[in-house]
């Protein structure tokens, strides 16, 4: 969980650059904060090399699902 938090937190900083507000959500996100969103969520994460390089998030509720906080490291963004 600790490795897909400081994805997150590196993926996020270019958003963060962008509306010049570093206390977005996904930046102040704690450990616990993740832990507790994956009781009632599905998380995957996709890995390379022995390295978490990507995940996202989903949840379903009413028969709908909901994906959120789709992430990529940096280095292989396009």
């Amino acid at each position: 969980m600790k490795e897909i938090l400081n994805l997150q937190k590196l993926a996020y900083q270019s958003e963060a650059a962008i509306y010049n507000d570093y206390g977005i959500p996904p930046l102040v996100q704690t450990l616990g904060g993740l832990q507790e969103e994956a009781k009632n969520s599905i998380i995957l994460k996709a890995v390379e090399d022995r390295k978490i390089v990507g995940s996202v998030r989903a949840f379903g509720n009413d028969g709908t699902c909901y994906i959120g906080k789709l992430i990529v490291h940096p280095d292989y963004s396009f």
